[in-house]
């Protein structure tokens, strides 16, 4: 029986309608150009830094990315549960690992005090074993750090363990912490021709897939 664990962001929910109304609230407010939700989920895997410099890109100039961070953030916070979900069929994935007995968590490199906001939204506080952030640990994903803490939280060994992520930073950590890796091929990924030079253990195009393997 194995344990498994998810990336946050385009893995196990879908938070880059959120992420994109902050972000176009705070472009408005600075007479900037707003930009395309569906074109800003393929930078949300870089973080805030990532998304800000996709801002800059559409306006054809430099912003001041640390205060634009700095507000970008703060109304994120406000709003990161508004219209975030989990991806279509995580629900059903995730319902079947409790059937079957195996633990789930998540292991991120959003910080707390965001994703506290969302598992609360989301209903899953109290069904996962284990949550790690980007906070929790010195170095996170693509360091192993974050999944080595997680494993330790759930009292599993590499082996047993497996992480779901749709980002290369995802299976470059699973690799380092020893685990098996599987990139989630329906997550904020532009160019999914990219995914296969990750070299994950496995690549799945939709959450009902991952049941196969357990």
């Amino acid at each position: 029986m194995k344990s498994v664990l998810f990336d946050l962001d385009g893995t196990l929910a879908d938070t880059s309608v959120d992420m994109c109304n902050a972000l176009n609230t705070i472009l408005k407010n600075r007479g900037l150009k707003t930009v395309d939700c569906q074109n800003l989920k393929y930078h949300i895997s870089r973080g805030a830094i990532g998304i800000i410099k996709y801002a800059s890109e559409i306006n054809g100039r430099s912003i001041d990315s640390s205060m634009m961070r700095s507000e970008f953030l703060e109304e994120y916070s406000k709003n990161c549960f508004i219209e975030t979900r989990l991806v279509e069929g995580m629900d059903e994935l995730l319902k079947s690992l409790e059937d079957k007995g195996c633990k789930w968590g998540i292991v991120t490199n959003k910080h707390f005090k965001y994703v506290n906001k969302i598992v609360s939204g989301l209903k899953i506080s109290e069904r996962m074993s284990c949550l790690v952030t980007a906070n929790m640990v010195n170095d996170p994903k693509p360091a192993p750090d974050s999944l080595i803490h997680a494993m330790c939280l759930l009292d599993e060994v590499p082996k047993n363990v497996i992480y779901v992520g749709d980002d290369e930073r995802d299976i470059l950590a699973g690799k380092a912490a020893g685990v098996e890796t599987v990139a989630a091929d329906f997550g904020f990924i532009e160019n999914t021709s990219e995914i296969n030079g990750w070299n994950a253990d496995n690549i799945i195009m939709k959450p009902s897939e991952l049941k196969a393997m357990i």
